[in-house]
């Protein structure tokens, strides 16, 4: 079943078979840093997909499920 999620990068589409997911987990910055590489960093879910690949995203965990229990036959 393939699920539409939010690339972190703009003008992108990221589709993804939900059935290739093994891993979820989901990056926060901290509330403040004292040394700041990677200030436009976003929030992003990192995704391990059967095959080793890694993938990301701008949805959480929660809500990656959201969307997988609405696609649901």
């Amino acid at each position: 079943m393939m699920i539409q999620l939010t690339h972190p990068e703009p003008n992108y589409e990221f589709w993804i078979d939900a059935m290739e997911i093994t891993v979820m987990e989901r990056y926060t910055r901290p509330p403040s840093m004292l040394i700041t590489m990677n200030d436009d960093r976003p929030n992003v879910t990192a995704l391990v997909l059967k095959n080793g690949k890694i993938m990301s995203c701008k949805e959480t965990p929660a809500e990656i499920m959201q969307i997988v229990k609405g696609n649901m036959p």
